[in-house]
């Protein structure tokens, strides 16, 4: 069973090496711990995922940090480039090839402490409070948007970023969020905010992260970059395993 989990590996790898080589450009946005930058350096769990891929592949991808609706508009338009953390869902489906998953994002539906109003029951009957709340902050242009408008809520109010939306939940401008519980415990402790100050009320749910390429990207290319993750973790995998024997 090893030896032929060998040979998967090393015919992708072979593949790797014949494939011909493309320039490339990948947009993302600044969305830690995942996607984020410090003194111009490339962090988070996704962008180490990313970097350990196109080693694998032997390219050096111009990485591009942009609003999340200029990321997508220029992912999506523009021949050989892709964007990562993004969340694949029906609505975007179309619009990419995907590779991935590289990661994972659970959300929520979260309000400040001080906040007044009572969601109790169970999950769905709090999502059914939280579709007659006032407003729900949402990123313009991100899944929760996407994933809150398909679950019918009509109550959205948009951001440019996720950050500006939870200074706005903080600060009473909104009654509830939807964002991904990591992002939001990054920033309030890089805004040195008590986490008590924000409570969950709901759960959206648990979602996968992608790495995605527009519809014009050589489908060659797009093999290139899921082959280097099955590799990635077919290796880990193996890791893993000689670890436990």
């Amino acid at each position: 069973m090893k030896l032929c989990g060998y040979g998967a590996v090393f015919y992708l790898l072979l593949s790797l090496f014949l494939a011909p080589a493309y320039s490339q450009t990948i947009y993302t946005e600044n969305f830690p711990p995942y996607n984020y930058q410090v003194d111009g350096k490339l962090q988070g769990l996704s962008s180490q995922m990313i970097q350990k891929m196109a080693h694998e592949i032997g390219v050096e991808p111009s990485i591009s940090f942009l609003p999340w609706a200029r990321a997508y508009k220029y992912a999506k338009e523009r021949e050989n480039s892709g964007i990562y953390s993004i969340v694949r869902i029906p609505s975007r489906e179309s619009d990419f090839h995907w590779v991935g998953p590289i990661e994972t994002v659970n959300m929520g539906i979260y309000t400040s402490e001080l906040s007044g109003d009572e969601y109790f029951g169970e999950n769905e009957e709090r999502l059914g409070q939280a579709k007659i709340a006032p407003s729900i902050g949402v990123q313009r242009g991100g899944a929760a948007e996407k994933i809150l408008t398909s679950m019918g809520f009509k109550n959205l109010d948009h951001s440019e970023t996720t950050r500006k939306a939870i200074l706005r939940l903080i600060n009473h401008r909104y009654e509830l969020l939807a964002l991904d519980g990591n992002y939001l415990q990054f920033i309030l402790e890089a805004e040195s905010i008590p986490l008590t100050r924000i409570r969950r009320v709901a759960d959206i749910g648990t979602f996968d992260l992608y790495l995605a390429f527009s519809r014009s990207t050589p489908i060659e290319v797009v093999k290139k970059w899921q082959q280097a993750l099955d590799i990635i973790r077919s290796r880990s995998a193996k890791e893993s395993d000689d670890v436990i024997n």
